[in-house]
C-alpha cells in the first residue's frame, strides 16, 4: 500500500475546499476550522501556494482564493479530456435515441468524478446532470472507475470515507466484492436511489450536500452483485472507455429507468452500452486491459 502523505492530502483538502467555492475568499482560520488543521501548518502551505501562483491572497483581509497557476493546469487536463469528449459524442447520441434513456459521460479527476457531456432528453424525477457538475469519487460512487486500477489505488478510494472515520471490515469487504463483480461483469448496476430513500440526483448543485447522502449510500446495497429472478429499479448503467494505456479514460452512464427491469432486460442494455464504450475505445485508439490478459490482444 502507498505510504500517507498528509502535506499532500492537507494541500488537496485545501485546493478542493476552494474549488467547491469558487466565488468565496477563505481566511487562514477559517479554513482551518473547516479541514481540521492546524494554524501552523497551514500558513506555510497556503503561503508557498500563494507564492507559487496557485492561490491569491487579499492583502486587506488576508484571505484567500484560488489562482491563476490553475488555470495552465485545468486547461491542460480540460483539453485532453474534451478532446476524448469528442469521439464519445456521436456514440453516445446515438446509444441515448435508441435506449430513450440519458447518457452522461463523466472522467475521474483527482478525488472528484466530473460530468462532461450530456445526450438524450432529461426525465422527471430522474437526476439532473450538467455538464461541469462534481461529486466525490468515494465509496460506494465510482466502482466503474476503480475495477480496472492498481490495488493500491483500489484501497486509496476504499479509504477515502465519506463518513469521517474508516469504513468497517464487512463494509470494506463488501466493496472489494463489487470492485470484482463490475471487473468480472464489464459494467456497474445501481439501484434507483429512491428504492434507499436518498434523492442523489436533486443534490448534486450543492458540493457538501454530496457527502452525507454518499455516507448513508455506503450503508445500503447500492451496487447490484446478483441480478436474480426478479425485477429491479435500478438507477444506472455505466461502463468504462479505456484509453492507449489501457486506463480508464472516462465512463458512459445511463440513466432515467423508468420501469423495474429484469436481468435479461438489464443484460440487454448493458450489452448495448458496452457495445458503444468498445467503439469508442477502439476510435480513442484505447486498449481494453481485460482483453491483452486474456490473449485477445498482443
Amino acid at each position: 500500500m502507498a505510504r500517507p502523505a498528509p502535506a499532500v492530502d492537507r494541500t488537496v483538502a485545501v485546493l478542493n475546499l476552494l474549488a467547491a467555492h469558487p466565488d468565496t475568499a477563505f481566511s487562514l482560520s477559517e479554513m482551518c476550522r473547516r479541514l481540521d488543521i492546524n494554524k501552523a501548518t497551514a500558513h506555510a502551505m497556503l503561503t508557498a501556494l500563494a507564492d507559487s501562483g496557485f492561490l491569491l491572497r487579499n492583502p486587506r483581509d488576508k484571505s484567500y482564493t484560488l489562482g491563476p497557476a490553475l488555470i495552465a493546469l485545468g486547461s491542460a487536463a480540460a483539453a485532453r479530456r474534451l478532446e476524448l469528449v469528442e469521439f464519445a459524442r456521436a456514440p453516445m447520441q446515438a446509444l441515448a435515441a435508441d435506449t430513450g434513456l440519458q447518457c452522461v459521460v463523466s472522467s475521474a479527476m483527482g478525488e472528484e468524478i466530473v460530468f462532461l457531456a450530456v445526450a438524450g432528453e432529461v426525465v422527471p424525477f430522474g437526476p439532473h446532470v450538467r455538464v461541469g457538475q462534481r461529486i466525490p469519487l468515494a465509496p460506494p460512487i465510482g466502482t466503474v472507475f476503480m475495477a480496472w486500477s492498481m490495488p493500491d489505488d483500489v484501497d486509496i478510494w476504499l479509504n477515502r470515507s465519506t463518513v469521517g472515520k474508516p469504513l468497517a471490515d464487512t463494509e470494506l469487504e463488501r466493496f472489494r466484492n463489487g470492485v470484482r463483480a463490475v471487473r468480472r461483469r464489464g459494467y456497474s448496476v445501481g439501484l434507483e436511489p429512491d428504492v434507499l430513500g436518498v434523492r442523489l440526483g436533486q443534490s448534486l448543485d450543492d458540493h457538501e450536500a454530496v457527502p452525507p447522502l454518499l455516507a448513508e449510500l455506503s450503508h445500503t446495497s447500492y451496487l447490484m452483485d446478483d441480478f436474480g429472478g426478479s425485477t429491479h429499479r435500478i438507477g444506472h448503467l455505466a461502463a468504462p472507455v479505456f484509453g492507449p494505456d489501457e486506463r480508464v479514460a472516462m465512463v458512459l452512464t445511463l440513466y432515467g429507468f423508468q420501469k423495474q427491469l429484469s436481468g435479461a432486460d438489464i443484460d440487454a442494455l448493458a450489452s448495448r452500452l458496452t457495445a458503444t464504450t468498445r467503439e469508442i475505445t477502439f476510435a480513442v485508439r484505447g486498449r481494453h486491459p481485460d482483453l491483452r490478459v486474456s490473449g485477445l490482444l498482443d
